[in-house]
């Protein structure tokens, strides 16, 4: 018996059912894995920035080989706080997104950015060499102290860095972000906008960026 005499035997309205259900399970399926592959994107990414999230960090751990020189910087937005209470929450998460911009046109395919709190953020690099990553970081620090314009206002703010570097083998995610932390923290206390190196249990290599003020401009219409 072959295949046509098998369909022939089958009345064209139940034929016309079947492909219609086997239609619309393909498409149920489709939606349903595309809706998990989409949530399973957003787990990692921030809303505000589109940056990977700290879930995101987590991740790359999680999956990082051990191969390769590894930097680990933590960046935080100096008079970030003055920009949200003079011009609203909406107005800061403006400049956050800028600033993700910003580091996504500086950062390369060895290089990841990672918003991890408000206005706190992780930049992650392999492969990389002590030049090659104070570079950067000069780099970072003078996009973000040129005034960003938005809605009408001219608003200036800068960046705080600590770094902390390992070869691959010893790279470790608590220690390496604990150390860049602490040299983020020094950065600031010895007056913002500059950046710090952790090196052998120390704190070394000051590099600084000429400030800037924060300039809050009124708009005519307040």
């Amino acid at each position: 018996m072959n295949m046509s005499t098998i369909f022939a035997g089958i009345p064209s309205w139940a034929y016309v059912v079947n492909v219609t259900v086997l239609v619309l399970i393909g498409l149920v399926l489709h939606v349903t894995f595309s809706e998990r592959s989409r949530l399973r994107r957003l787990a990692y990414r921030d809303t505000v920035t589109g940056l990977y999230n700290r879930n995101g960090l987590d991740r790359f751990w999680k999956k990082y080989n051990g191969k390769g020189n590894l930097a680990v910087m933590s960046l935080d937005l100096d008079y970030f706080k003055e920009v949200n209470d003079t011009f609203g929450h909406h107005m800061g998460d403006m400049l956050l997104r800028a600033v993700g911009k910003d580091l996504k046109r500086v950062t390369n395919k060895h290089q990841q950015a990672y918003r991890v709190g408000g206005d706190e953020f992780m930049i992650i690099l392999k492969n990389c060499e002590p030049d090659t990553v104070e570079i950067l970081a000069g780099l970072i620090l003078g996009k973000i102290c040129r005034p960003y314009y938005i809605e009408g206002q001219d608003i200036a703010i800068t960046g705080s860095i600590g770094i902390s570097m390992a070869d691959g083998q010893r790279a470790d995610q608590r220690r390496m972000q604990k150390e860049a932390d602490v040299a983020m923290y020094r950065a600031k206390r010895l007056g913002k906008n500059r950046y710090t190196v952790y090196k052998s249990s120390k704190i070394i290599d000051i590099a600084k960026v000429e400030p800037l003020q924060v300039i809050k401009k009124k708009s005519s219409a307040n």
